[in-house]
């Protein structure tokens, strides 16, 4: 089904995945309102055709029914990755009802929800499926956006309103600035640190997959009402999600760290990130970055004929002009 003529509202859209769908929806030709929460950090769409930049807060319910009339589709991105459980909370789970709520008062086709992998937390090995319980352990935002999920299941049956849910990984590529950035400035480093052999696996997914597959979520029949995993199947190992950033940097240079002092300061630092009022599960990430778990991407191709089209050396390399325009190659 084409998009062109619809109207779309982004929320979230100034953000690394928001504005990356906001320039796709607008190429395919739907009308966009492009909601921003801060004016000034509209740059990369301010200027692109069929996008309207408008101000609101996602929880402010009035204001979010105001943008939803009249649209076709939301594509819910919006998010806080960080802050205390209730601050969390506030944006994520009600932030998510009140768009919810807009969308079902708008009769809209269909929601697009971003969630997350987290939301299975820490403990799974092996193959993570989407019908798998949800164990989002202590860390507020993997809580909330597991919550955020409730909301828009409840919200969309009480309201007979078609929604799905896409689950990404780690999303990288240009202006990322944790799965890019930080991660290029890690593995620059000679010899790269990082903790043990580096065999345990990463779930890095190039933003235009994601972006492909959260686009194709609003129009495909046997999407509604389903979530998917979006992140690579097989996974790739930390070294070679990390050894691809050390190529662009031009060295190959590993050095491993003993996992057993961090199991033992663990307790220490997750008892101070608690007193904070954001705790992580640090010894539960410890595990996690060294174990194998692949989140399957069967699903997403029985239900939609979606596989991944980005492999990580192609992503790896397509991120190499922005980390120069950046300074952080020569």
């Amino acid at each position: 089904m084409t998009l062109a003529g619809a109207t779309a509202l982004v929320t979230g859209a100034t953000g690394f995945l928001g504005g990356d769908i906001v320039r796709r929806l607008a190429a395919e030709g739907a009308r966009v309102r492009a909601l921003a929460r801060r004016p000034g950090r509209d740059v990369y769409i301010r200027d692109v055709p069929n996008v309207e930049i408008v101000m609101g807060d996602i929880t402010d319910a009035a204001r979010m029914n105001e943008l939803a009339a009249g649209c076709d589709y939301v594509l819910h991105c919006a998010a806080a990755t960080g802050g205390s459980m209730t601050y969390q909370r506030r944006l994520n789970v009600d932030g998510t009802r009140s768009v919810m709520q807009a969308a079902a008062a708008a009769r809209v086709r269909r929601v697009v929800h971003v969630s997350t992998i987290a939301v299975y937390g820490y403990g799974y090995t092996g193959d993570v499926t989407e019908d798998m319980p949800q164990k989002p352990g202590r860390v507020p935002y993997n809580v909330t956006k597991s919550e955020a999920e409730k909301v828009v299941r409840e919200v969309g049956a009480d309201n007979s309103l078609p929604y799905s849910i896409i689950r990404p990984g780690m999303i990288y590529g240009p202006r990322s600035g944790m799965w890019t950035m930080f991660m290029f400035n890690l593995g620059k480093r000679s010899p790269t640190i990082f903790l043990g052999d580096g065999s345990g696996y990463v779930h890095p997914i190039y933003i235009d997959d994601v972006v492909d597959m959260a686009v194709l979520l609003l129009t495909h029949p046997a999407a509604a009402g389903e979530a998917f995993n979006c992140a690579p199947d097989p996974a790739p190992t930390w070294r070679e999600f990390l050894g691809g950033y050390s190529a662009l940097a031009g060295h190959q240079n590993w050095r491993g760290l003993p996992a057993l002092p961090f199991r033992i300061i663990a307790p220490l630092a997750e008892l101070a990130l608690t007193l904070r009022g954001e705790p992580q599960d640090v010894p539960a990430l410890i595990p996690f970055l060294q174990g194998r778990k692949t989140y399957k991407m069967d699903k997403a191709c029985r239900l939609l004929g979606w596989e991944a089209r980005v492999s990580l050396d192609d992503g790896i390399r397509r991120c190499e002009p922005w980390l120069r325009e950046k300074g952080l190659l020569p």
